[in-house]
């Protein structure tokens, strides 16, 4: 489950590339070669994973930048984060890992 403290980082396996104004993104997991496609929103959230944020600074961001954000947001953006954890597009975490730190052990 994922919360506010939920620590956000990118696999280095996936690659982004955006597509067309609008037309949101694709990603691509290198070593299964899966193509998972993103909308707007999507594209976004991967953009604002650089430095790996919390989901609660992460929906902060999110917030500041969209308009007429849906009371349903939370939810929608921690099943999108927990669908890319399931897919290994990312890595969710329960606490900040020092640099070069194993997140696994970050938590004990």
């Amino acid at each position: 489950m994922i919360d506010e403290g939920t620590v956000i980082r990118r696999n280095p396996r996936a690659v982004f590339r955006k597509l067309a104004e609008g037309a949101g993104g694709v990603l691509l997991h290198l070593d299964t070669a899966a193509y998972h496609s993103v909308n707007e929103v999507g594209a976004l959230v991967w953009t604002l994973l650089d430095g790996s944020p919390t989901f609660g600074a992460l929906l902060l961001d999110l917030r500041g930048r969209l308009e007429d954000v849906p009371p349903t947001f939370e939810e929608e953006i921690g099943g999108f984060l927990e669908d890319l954890g399931r897919r290994d597009l990312v890595v969710l975490s329960s606490g900040p890992a020092l640099s070069g730190e194993d997140p696994d052990r970050a938590s004990h």
